[in-house]
């Protein structure tokens, strides 16, 4: 099984490249919030959510079979 293919940002194929493109987005948002609020705590709120919301729907994917 391989990590990641090129067209795992359309429709991610197994859960590894599910968190890695999550990640990268929430980092990506993280980035954006902290342009237009400068504010550490708001930046990293914005990340945790992200990366607890991404975590969460991946742990539930696999748990009814997403990702076979």
């Amino acid at each position: 099984m391989d990590f990641l293919h090129w067209y795992d940002w359309i429709t991610p194929t197994n859960p590894q490249a599910s968190l890695f493109l999550g990640i990268i987005i929430t980092l990506v948002i993280g980035i954006f919030v902290w342009f237009d609020t400068k504010k550490r705590s708001t930046v990293v709120l914005t990340i945790v959510t992200g990366v607890t919301v991404t975590s969460l729907g991946v742990f539930f994917l696999r748990w009814f079979g997403f990702y076979i």
